[in-house]
């Protein structure tokens, strides 16, 4: 029976090949607008996926075997016996009866049919001989189905094979045979169950009968009966199975009426293959990642890639964009490749597979700049450190001798050897010497005569103004008493001018001369004034006039003081106003003639105010010690040698009141000099004890050594 003159039977036949393509239609959705725009109207990147096309339209098929070559007689098979069939020529040379597989996939007109067509059984075309027909697609498709329609009857045996890539072997995508176990070694019409191999090829004699003797079909779809296949978007496996870049059909058996064995020349010119239309539909194969595919400068086709891929099928990301890895694109999520974070510092990275696992960022920077380094540029290299912007990586640049590391912390600062120091490390600290690569060595200086620091090669120690020696051990010739308290290391000798040689004598202590105020006459520029008390047990004194008013030294703050050079006198007071006014000459010492005075501030003392504040003042030459007018420390000790007079000024303003608590001043009596803080009510110290060390002993010879040596002895 037939329906319009089809075969009932093809005629069910194309309504199930409608029921697989919709099947086929809702696992690779079928081409409609949407799947047009790789973004939507809010700009978000979604799945999008060429045309659905007949990918064979116009492509080349490699024949194996052709007819017309030589021309060669053909009969077209009736079915019927004794009746008497039409016969034709194939010559390959002549453009109206050729059949070349160039009509294998040229336009199908059913008014006017073409179709390609093997030599015939009588020229040997017949099992075990096989005929390929190979259609090389360009690129990967994503093939939704095989259709093949022939001109004459359906072969008895025929297969269908693919290649994923150009390169790859060829897998076996259908068989269709009357008789698949003996022909395929495949059970007929066998199925796939759930958990099974899905990229196993079937076997089915479905279409493998003698009949129709003209326009059978013959459709594989590449999903049907595949359990996966509504999961589509989840199966990796279907996703390879349905991939080609090549399909090659093999005509294994012709189906024959059994009259072949008769080797009747006409019956076996009957027998050939012939196929009018050779089809496969599907999708440019882009992962849902391009919208269409064009040629590329080379004429190959090639994705026209969106989502930050790239590739002939958008099958990588593009070079920056590996923080995630690469996935195909499904209906819920457009899995768009992600920019690496090299925070500006590198335009490269790789996708790392345990940094994605670790942190959920695979982008692994790569060359990062400015001397950075990590996964995402994001600290310095090894041995660099940021600077204070935080925007440089700078070399820490540790001295390799003198540094633990070569790397610095935070702020550029290394870890030093003991006994270096340095940003560095690069030098010695205060108090060593000699760098190497156990750090530095401590200089073993004399405290008393040396600044605890030495050269830092050498070892050689500095010493002290009048002290000398590789450790700073001993005072300079004309020196004496090597003293840690002393800042110039050892006293002048004072041998009045017969000597420069002396020596520390023994049996003297050093005594501290203070003032409660309840003893003692304190005067007024010679004028004696009666002690003012305040409730804080302060004396005061107020100025009535412009002239400054001194307070000045009883007896027993004078005389012979020698023994004083190089200590200090030391005063407690303050002043009832702000507008202090100081002079040059707060402080006056005179004596044998000789006269020097210095501010209030001077020696690093604090400006006078409303607050009680101790002043130091030094009894030395010293440039430290600016004494004005400038005299040498022989002149100097000749004054102290005879002190007649110590001003100290009492009135800083037109009308102000200086309150006077406390006035000391050191005299040698012991072997150390120590200050003692007396108030008004309490009773002073009394002498200490202890070898002497600030008097000197001269060395002279002549008529001056009997007078050294009897002022020397005197116990002052």
């Amino acid at each position: 029976k037939t329906e319009g003159g089809r075969p009932l039977r093809d005629m069910a036949w194309i309504r199930r090949l409608v029921s697989l393509l919709a099947c086929c239609c809702f696992a690779l959705p079928c081409a409609h607008a949407a799947m047009d725009e790789c973004e939507d109207e809010h700009g978000r990147a979604q799945r999008c996926m060429p045309e659905f096309v007949n990918a064979a339209f116009n492509v080349t098929v490699v024949a194996t075997n052709t007819c017309g070559s030589p021309p060669e007689e053909y009969c077209v098979q009736t079915g019927a016996t004794g009746v008497t069939k039409s016969c034709h020529i194939c010559d390959a040379r002549d453009p109206r009866n050729h059949h070349s597989a160039i009509y294998l996939t040229d336009y199908n007109n059913q008014q006017d049919a073409t179709w390609w067509q093997s030599q015939t059984m009588l020229a040997g075309v017949q099992y075990p001989h096989s005929i390929n027909l190979t259609l090389h697609l360009g690129k990967a498709f994503d093939i939704t189905y095989v259709r093949l329609k022939f001109h004459t009857s359906r072969p008895e045996s025929f297969a269908i094979y693919k290649r994923s890539s150009e390169s790859g072997p060829w897998v076996p995508y259908q068989f269709y045979s009357g008789s698949c176990e003996k022909t395929y070694q495949k059970r007929n019409r066998g199925f796939i169950r759930t958990g099974e191999d899905e990229q196993q090829a079937l076997c089915t004699d479905e279409f493998s009968d003698i009949s129709p003797l003209t326009g059978g079909n013959v459709a594989f779809s590449t999903l049907e009966g595949r359990p996966s296949a509504y999961n589509f978007d989840h199966s990796p496996v279907l996703q390879d199975w349905v991939t080609a870049t090549d399909i090659k059909v093999t005509l294994n058996r012709l189906n024959t009426f059994g009259d072949e064995v008769f080797n009747d020349p006409k019956v076996l010119k009957s027998y050939y293959y012939a196929i009018s239309d050779f089809a496969v539909g599907g999708r440019c194969k882009c992962n849902g990642h391009a919208s269409e595919c064009v040629k590329n400068s080379g004429g190959s086709l090639v994705c026209n890639c969106k989502h930050n891929t790239e590739g002939t099928d958008c099958e990588r990301c593009k070079p920056f964009y590996n923080d995630r890895p690469w996935r195909r694109a499904t209906a819920d999520n457009a899995n768009e490749c992600l920019s690496c974070n090299c925070n500006g510092k590198s335009s490269e990275c790789y996708f790392d597979a345990e940094l994605y696992r670790a942190t959920g960022h695979g982008g692994h920077c790569l060359n990062c700049a400015d001397s950075t380094d990590g996964p995402n540029c994001e600290r310095c290299l090894d041995n660099y450190h940021r600077d204070h912007t935080g925007s440089r990586c700078l070399p820490c640049g540790c001295n390799s001798i003198g540094s633990e590391s070569p790397q610095c912390d935070d702020r550029g600062v290394c870890s030093c050897k003991p006994g270096v120091t340095g940003e560095k490390c690069d030098r010695c600290q205060p108090g060593f010497h000699s760098l190497t690569e156990a750090g530095c060595r401590p200089c073993s200086c004399s405290p008393s005569g040396s600044t605890q620091e030495c050269d830092v090669h050498t070892g050689q120690c500095r010493c002290k103004d009048y002290v000398e020696g590789f450790t700073c051990d001993r005072c300079k010739l004309g020196y004496f008493n090597l003293d840690h308290n002393n800042p110039q290391g050892c006293t002048p000798c004072f041998c009045f001018q017969h000597s420069s040689v002396c020596d520390s004598a023994e049996g003297y202590s050093i005594h501290t001369i203070s003032s409660t105020f309840d003893t003692g006459t304190w005067q007024r520029d010679g004028f004696a004034v009666p002690v003012q008390w305040t409730s804080g047990q302060e004396i005061s004194l107020m100025s009535e006039d412009y002239f400054p008013m001194y307070f000045m030294a009883p007896d027993k703050f004078l005389g012979d003081q020698l023994p004083s050079y190089g200590q200090n006198l030391s005063l407690s007071f303050r002043v009832d106003r702000r507008d202090t006014r100081l002079s040059a000459e707060d402080l006056v010492l005179e004596g044998a003639g000789l006269r020097v005075a210095v501010p209030l501030i001077a020696q690093g003392n604090a400006y006078p105010t409303e607050h009680m504040q101790t002043y130091v003042f030094r009894w030395a030459h010293s440039a430290d010690y600016p004494w004005r007018p400038a005299i040498s420390h022989s002149d100097f000790q000749r004054l102290l040698h005879n002190l007649t007079s110590i001003k100290i000024r009492g009135t800083y303003s037109d009308k102000s009141k200086y309150r006077q608590s406390i006035f000391y001043l050191p005299y040698f009596k012991t072997h150390y000099y120590s200050v003692l803080f007396i108030h008004t009510h309490t009773p002073g110290s009394g002498p200490g004890s202890g070898p002497g060390s600030g008097r000197g002993l001269c060395s002279a010879t002549g008529r001056a050594s009997a007078r050294c040596t009897n002022i020397l002895l005197q116990n002052l």
